[in-house]
């Protein structure tokens, strides 16, 4: 089926120009490229010569990034539409790669790539090393060994490719959200209000500058992400889905569960309910409702990452076998955030099941994926060095936590003292466990101990 290509543009016509370049240099090139010309002042309406398929739609003033993407889409003949940043450059199989991935399910909404500077799961940390047409090339091809596809909550608007009939469904581009950002968040929630699936492919790549037009009209760029995000909050806020994700956002997992709970009964089929259930059940030491809520999201997004993660975990924790999600993440591409945490939490289900060894060995990997901000890490380390008779090395751990403010670790550190017969410093450290728990009687009690005559 035939594929359009559009690109809303500001100025930045030489951006624009790589940017079709790269298009034309596809190995499955787009039948057409819709430059939406927002009323540029420089050499962009010149660009409709660089090749037969390319056409500029010149707009009467600037109609932003949504408003740009929506006269582009009217104007479009494809039955494909990949909507496109202008400050990007594809790698030759992007289209090709893209597409084969979106054919996969008709349950998928939309398809984005893997980039250098994108949020969220897509990101490759390359810096700006894509630039250049062989750079990029070679980079499609070491990422051919990776997973065809991941679901994902959400998708950036830098690069989609649609079907024209999932936007006669779902309706066109806001153009509330001004020169852009979170009108793709408003656009991949009503999708997924409708069930769609939203994935990376993750054998395709793009490059991008990075808020080059943003940069250009001299906008403050946190300025106008705080203005879009009052703009999507004042939309979505009166409903229940949408006080869902505005809650999510904020990191608040009850909240986003009980409205996700109301708003199953208008929207029956959204995947993202049942991860926000499942998150909430988790966090409620109920494993049993958080399985059950993390199947019903694989059932409509099977390689949702964290949906694996949280379900694995969440099958340890109600002691059942999690094999079979432990196996399907081997196959999945985990960020170093998401194998940190994975770690962490197998370490601990490790030593509550006895197994200390193996609960050492993920805390020190946790640790090499990041930094240890509290000492939770160290602290959970050392007292796996302890029980594994490693004294010296669980005294080190525990200081390294007792640094970084961790109340109990301050105990444990004083108890390794206090056996050391070094009675002034186990104070000390029993003191600032009180300090920083004041209500703890474990460490009250230790305190009071160590002022105690011998």
């Amino acid at each position: 089926m035939s594929c359009s290509v559009v690109i809303p543009c500001w100025n930045g016509a030489e951006l624009t120009r790589a940017c079709v370049h790269s298009l034309l240099q596809q190995t499955t090139p787009p039948d057409e490229i819709l430059l939406v010309d927002n009323a540029s002042r420089d050499a962009t309406p010149q660009l409709g010569a660089m090749h037969p398929s390319v056409r500029v739609l010149r707009q009467p003033h600037n109609r932003g990034f949504a408003g740009g993407v929506n006269a582009g889409v009217q104007a479009a003949t494809g039955a494909w539409l990949l909507i496109l940043n202008n400050d990007t450059r594809a790698a030759p199989n992007l289209l090709h790669e893209l597409r084969t991935v979106h054919a996969m399910d008709a349950a998928i909404g939309a398809v984005a790539p893997v980039s250098n500077e994108v949020m969220g799961q897509g990101r490759l940390e390359l810096g700006d090393r894509g630039r250049d047409e062989a750079t990029r090339a070679a980079i499609a091809a070491s990422l051919q060994h990776e997973p065809s596809l991941q679901d994902v909550t959400t998708l950036s608007g830098l690069c989609l490719l649609l079907r024209r009939t999932t936007i006669d469904e779902v309706g066109l581009f806001d153009e509330r959200f001004g020169a852009g950002n979170f009108e793709d968040n408003d656009f991949c929630l009503r999708l997924r209000l409708r069930g769609f699936r939203l994935v990376l492919a993750r054998r395709a790549f793009l490059h991008h500058e990075g808020h080059a037009t943003f940069r250009a009209m001299g906008l403050p760029i946190e300025r106008e992400l705080e203005a879009r995000r009052a703009a999507f909050a004042a939309k979505w806020r009166g409903q229940a889905a949408g006080r869902a994700t505005l809650a999510a956002l904020d990191g608040n997992v009850m909240a986003a569960a009980a409205a996700a709970n109301e708003a199953l009964a208008q929207w029956p089929h959204w995947p993202d309910a049942h991860w926000y259930l499942a998150q909430a059940a988790a966090r409620r030491g109920d494993p049993e409702r958080a399985i059950a809520c993390f199947h019903s999201l694989l059932r409509q997004c099977p390689q949702h990452t964290d949906g694996l993660i949280g379900l694995a975990l969440a099958l340890l924790a109600a002691d059942r076998e999690a094999s079979a999600p432990l196996d399907a993440l081997a196959r999945q591409p985990l960020s170093a955030l998401q194998r940190r945490h994975l770690c962490e939490q197998l370490g601990k289900e490790d030593y509550r099941r006895g197994r200390i060894e193996s609960a050492r060995d993920h805390f020190a990997v946790a640790l090499q994926l990041g930094t240890d901000p509290n000492g939770e890490l160290h602290n959970w380390l050392g007292l796996c060095q302890l029980a594994g008779g490693a004294i010296a090395e669980a005294r080190a751990s525990f200081a390294a936590a007792a640094a970084a403010g961790h109340a109990l670790a301050n105990t444990n550190l004083g108890i390794c003292l206090h056996r050391d017969g070094a009675l002034p410093a186990a104070r000390r450290h029993f003191a600032r466990a009180c300090e920083l728990a004041p209500d703890d009687p474990v460490a009250r009690a230790n305190y009071a101990r160590s002022l105690a005559p011998t």
